[in-house]
């Protein structure tokens, strides 16, 4: 059975932030599906980039656990 990780998630077009309770197995780029569609703006497609809290971008494909991020850890979409 996978882990379960709360992880904070904020986007770089909204001033709030939140908190994200998930399964360790999960993909960043379902993870930040996720945050999108929580957003003021869930409509807006554009492309975007996840990133670490270090600035790192992070691959879609990889699951949370796979890109390093743990328990408490900040992430950011970048929704340029």
């Amino acid at each position: 059975m996978p882990a379960v990780v709360y992880l904070f998630g904020f986007m770089s077009d909204d001033f709030l932030g939140r908190v994200l309770v998930t399964p360790s197995e999960q993909t960043v780029g379902r993870l930040a599906e996720q945050l999108v569609s929580w957003g003021w703006n869930p409509e807006r497609r554009a492309r975007y980039r996840v990133l670490n809290e270090a600035g790192t971008v992070l691959d879609p494909a990889l699951t949370i656990a796979q890109a390093g991020l743990s328990n408490g850890d900040i992430f950011t979409i970048d929704r340029g």
